[in-house]
Parts: structure tokens; C-alpha cells; sequence
């Protein structure tokens, strides 16, 4: 399982305390303040309890006022957060710089704190694949005699593991431009070592040159060169088998232009440089969308062929679906598959391959964090439906029963057990949260008073009664919510600080999770949550539901409004 301890603490949200967008304007950043300082400022309130928790919460709400009205400051905390205006060597940051200016600058200060670290760290890669053959399922071997009455034994097919490879690269960086990869291949057959040093160049390119030992020896140099801001280019060359005493060259050539904001058109020549023949010539277009990605390849030299890849992105449920097609004067195949993201560093994948030369074959790989495993599965050595039937349902069945006997119910205590981690680690910040939550809304019950009658009077808007937390638990409780309660483990009552965010017999509340509105807070924290809001308006009632990041107006068009009641009599 996956975690990254960064993102388990919480983070002040200075527009959520202002309940205010990320494009505010200056006007309305003091606006909000002002408003809120009516509320918060300790002289508002003559209870000696009552001005400690204002002057808490005041001197939050000052904070956050004095980072969004710096422009210099705002701009720190728009691209880097709160941990940004704590970066140490914020010093040497002038007033006169822009936005952008302030951006590299703080990414010039992380790579200073890289530099140090740099030395220490590699990126060690792995990929193990065993290459099984099962093709006595169906192909059962041609020697047996079947039609022998002797019954006293039953046939077993024969699987075995044909070959297996291993291989392994870790990454040596030396300074940010200069990067040293070492990597090694082991088959059951033979095996290779190899070397290869990448420099960065300043104008818009790299440059790689890399050494292989290993059945003979290769020698190698690729250059990259951004040519112009739409149009790119690769040179490659090589020398193989220099053990062998024969000196074979190997270049390749390619071109790369933009052809719209997500279409990429490439052309390449390569080949060996000591015979014509032994060249091809290759077009390609690529056309990649949030929710797609399509390549049409047309290859012409010895065996012309031309090939196209389609694949459909399911990007809420972390699903791929592929489909790969070949069509060649030497071979054609037919590839489709889909892959699955179960965790943040966890990847299944299956793909079936229907190859005219090479028979059915079903790969099955899992990617783990930097290691993969992949295990490639010889059907069948003719193209025959059996296995092709097999090779594509059998997968599916077996993904759902696995999901629902095994993944979900690990994924579910794992979810727990991040939960659990993120409270404990955030539970001292929490039980702050929730006393500035119970003191803002005492504060606030004198100015929702107020709100409350200059609403009535004017037949405006006002919160009957609103709740946010747990979304499994408001749904289920409907409408059985014990309104008397303050707060709730798992959800909390927040018709008072709502009704104070009321103005005009309006409620604007922006695309921003809501839990540090003032008055409110996390009842439970890394898990989804909701807001719901009975109001009435024009002595009409309603209901609303949203979910924590959606954006919120009322009174909205009642098209759009989760549930209209009929007015009291």
C-alpha cells in the first residue's frame, strides 16, 4: 500500500477562512475581513471568556487577511501553499518581483535544498518477466494416443516457464544537469550490462551516451534538440556487435512537430547505414485528450506496415482500455487490453495478443511502485478461438471475483487505517479546530440574531437548519438528525455560521472544501462529506445538497434544487 506523510497534516486554507474565491479581488479580501472582524474583534465582546476566544479566532482571520491582501505574499501562497511563505531564504525576495518571478524563485530555493540531498538519492528500477508457455491446454502434444479405451488415467496439460529476465537500472545523479543510469539484464539464456550518461543542455535539449556488454558490445549517442517552440528533433547512432567482427552502424533520424494543442506528428528515417535495404521510413500522428489517446503509424521500407493504438480513459474509476492493431506484409497482430489502477503505486494490467506467426498470447503484468513483473502466457501457437475465448473472459471473471473477495476488503481496511493515521497524527490540530468552531459560533449567535430578523422582515433567506460531515451517514440519517444536537461525532450542525454568511437574502459559498469556514470544521477527517441546507425563501422551503468542493448559491433556480416542500400553513 501507498502514503505520502506530506499530505496527512493539515494546512490552513486562507480563502476558506475568508470564504472567499482563489480570484478575489482586493475589495472584496477586505471586505470579508471586515465583516468577520465585526464578529471576532475582542472589543466586539465585554465576557473575559468570550474575548479569549474572539481574539483566537480575530487574530486567525488577520493572518489570513494579511497574506491574501500582499500581492507578493498572495502570490507565494497561490503556487506553493503555506509551507511556502516558511521556506527559509524568503529574505532575499524583493518587493519589485512578479508572481512569476516569485515562483522561481522559490523553485530555485527547493533546488537548493535538492543539491544537498541529491547524493542520497537513486531510482532504482526493476522489471522480472517469466515467459510461461501453456500451449498443451490447448494444443494437447500430437504423441498422445486419445482414442486408447484404456480410462485408468486422465491427462494433465503441461505448463512450464519457457525463459525468464530480469533486469534492474538505478540512477546515480551527479549535479542537477549531469545523470549517470547503471543497469543489467539477466535472462535464463545470457545476459548484458550497461552504462549510460544523460547531460541536460542549456538550449532546450539533451544529450545521452551509453555503453552495452553483454552478446557483443554496443556503443551508442542520442542527441534531443528543441528546434523552435512547436518543432523538435532526436539523432541517434549506434555500433552492434563489435564481438562478433562485424562492424554493424545504426542510425535513426527523427522529426517532431505540433500539429494543434494536443495532436503531435512525427517522421523518421532509420535503418543500418551500410545498406539501404536494411532502412525504413515512418510517419506517425498522436492525438492525446483527457479522456483518450489515439496513434495511426504507417511504416514503409522492407516490410511495410501500417498500425494504429486506441485508448479510452476512464479517469474517475483509474481504468484504461486499449485496442492495438498491425497489418504488415511479414505479420499482422491484433493487441487489446485494459489496465487498472488499484492504488497510487499499483497497476494490473492484461492484455490479449493475437499474432499470426506467433499464435494467442495473454500478458498479464503488475506494476509495483519502480517494479514490474510482467508474465506473457503462450496460448496457443496457431490463431484458434478457444484460447482467445479463455484468454479474454477468464481475466475479467477472475478481476471481479479477486476485487470483491480480496482487493475491497484490504482497500477498506487500509482506508481505515489512513484515516486512523491522519487523525492521530493531526489529533492535537483537530481538537484546536473544534474549540475555534464551538467559540466562533458563540461569537456569532448575536450577529445571526440580527441577520435572522432583518431576514424575516424582508421575507429573505433563512437557514432552518444545515448540517456537513460524514456523506454515508447524512445519507443514511435523512431526516432523523436529532436537531438539538450542537455537534455530532461525524457531522456537525452549522445553521449559525451559514446564516452569518448571509447577505443580501443570499448564500454564496465557493468551490473550496468547507471545513475551515468559520464556525466549521473536519468531524472526520480523509473521508467524503457533504452539506446539506434546509432554508426558506419568499416563505417558501427547500432543501439543498452539496458535495464538500462544490460551489453553492441560494436561492437558486428550483429546477436545480434537490427537494421543494410545500410551505407551512
Amino acid at each position: 500500500m501507498d502514503s505520502n506523510s506530506e499530505n496527512d497534516f493539515l494546512e490552513e486554507d486562507y480563502y476558506s477562512v475568508l470564504n472567499l474565491p482563489k480570484s478575489a479581488t482586493p475589495e472584496e479580501i477586505t471586505y470579508a475581513y471586515r465583516r468577520l472582524s465585526k464578529i471576532y474583534h475582542p472589543d466586539k465582546h465585554v465576557e473575559e471568556n468570550k474575548k479569549k476566544q474572539a481574539e483566537v479566532l480575530f487574530n486567525k482571520t488577520q493572518k489570513a487577511y494579511e497574506v491574501l491582501k500582499d500581492p507578493h505574499q498572495r502570490a507565494i501562497y497561490d503556487c506553493v501553499g503555506v509551507k511556502g511563505l516558511k521556506t527559509e531564504g524568503w529574505e532575499i525576495v524583493h518587493r519589485t518581483k512578479t508572481p512569476q518571478e516569485i515562483r522561481e524563485e522559490y523553485e530555485a530555493l527547493a533546488r537548493d535544498r535538492e543539491e544537498r540531498m541529491l547524493r542520497l538519492r537513486t531510482n532504482a528500477r526493476g522489471v522480472f518477466t517469466a515467459k510461461i508457455d501453456a500451449t498443451d491446454i490447448f494444443e494437447p502434444n500430437q504423441y498422445l494416443d486419445f482414442d486408447n479405451e484404456d480410462d485408468s488415467y486422465f491427462y494433465i496439460p503441461t505448463i512450464e516457464v519457457s525463459s525468464m529476465t530480469m533486469s534492474m537500472s538505478t540512477e546515480a545523479p551527479i549535479t542537477l544537469r549531469d545523470t549517470i543510469v547503471l543497469s543489467g539484464n539477466l535472462s535464463s539464456r545470457s545476459g548484458s550490462v550497461s552504462s549510460s550518461y544523460k547531460r541536460l543542455l542549456s538550449t532546450n535539449g539533451w544529450v545521452k551516451y551509453d555503453v552495452t556488454a553483454g552478446n557483443g558490445l554496443h556503443v551508442g549517442a542520442k542527441i534531443f534538440k528543441m528546434i523552435t517552440k512547436t518543432i523538435f528533433g532526436t539523432v541517434e547512432g549506434s555500433l552492434n556487435d563489435l564481438s562478433s567482427g562485424m562492424l554493424k552502424p545504426v542510425g535513426r533520424v527523427l522529426l517532431g512537430t505540433s500539429l494543434g494543442a494536443r495532436t503531435t506528428g512525427y517522421i523518421s528515417l532509420g535503418g543500418r547505414l551500410t545498406s539501404i535495404k536494411h532502412t525504413s521510413l515512418s510517419t506517425e500522428v498522436e492525438h492525446n485528450t483527457e479522456r483518450s489517446y489515439c496513434m495511426c503509424k504507417l511504416e514503409i521500407g522492407l516490410a511495410p506496415a501500417i498500425s494504429m493504438l486506441y485508448t479510452w480513459k476512464f479517469i474517475e474509476q483509474d481504468l484504461l482500455l486499449r485496442i492495438y492493431a498491425r497489418a504488415g506484409v511479414l505479420n499482422s497482430k491484433l493487441e487489446y487490453g485494459v489496465e487498472k489502477k488499484v492504488s497510487k503505486l499499483n497497476t494490473f494490467a492484461a492484455t490479449v495478443q493475437i499474432d499470426v506467426i506467433n499464435g494467442v498470447t495473454l500478458k498479464i503484468k503488475f506494476v509495483r511502485a519502480s517494479q514490474t513483473y510482467i508474465f506473457p502466457i503462450l496460448l496457443s501457437h496457431d490463431v484458434i478461438t478457444p484460447p482467445i475465448f479463455y484468454a479474454t473472459f477468464v481475466p475479467i471473471v477472475s478481476w471481479f471475483v479477486a476485487k470483491n473477495v480480496i482487493l475491497d476488503p484490504i482497500m477498506k481496511d487500509y482506508k481505515n487505517r489512513e484515516i486512523n493515521k491522519q487523525r492521530e497524527i493531526n489529533k492535537k490540530r483537530m481538537a484546536e479546530l473544534r474549540q475555534e468552531a464551538l467559540s466562533a459560533i458563540n461569537l456569532m449567535m448575536a450577529t445571526m440574531e440580527r441577520i435572522v430578523r432583518e431576514e424575516t422582515e424582508k421575507r429573505g433567506l433563512i437557514i432552518v437548519f444545515a448540517k456537513y460531515g460524514n456523506a454515508e451517514l447524512i445519507n443514511q440519517s435523512g431526516e432523523s438528525f436529532d436537531n438539538n444536537d450542537t455537534l455530532q461525532p461525524n457531522i456537525i450542525d452549522v445553521t449559525v455560521p451559514l446564516q452569518c454568511l448571509v447577505k443580501d437574502s443570499q448564500l454564496i459559498l465557493h468551490s473550496t472544501t468547507k471545513c475551515q469556514l468559520p464556525g466549521f470544521y473536519d468531524p472526520c477527517i480523509g473521508e467524503d462529506k457533504v452539506l446539506i441546507v434546509e432554508y426558506t425563501h419568499r416563505d417558501q422551503n427547500y432543501e439543498v445538497k452539496i458535495n464538500d468542493n462544490e460551489a453553492l448559491r441560494i436561492p437558486r433556480p428550483h429546477s436545480v434544487l434537490v427537494r421543494t416542500a410545500t410551505p407551512p400553513s
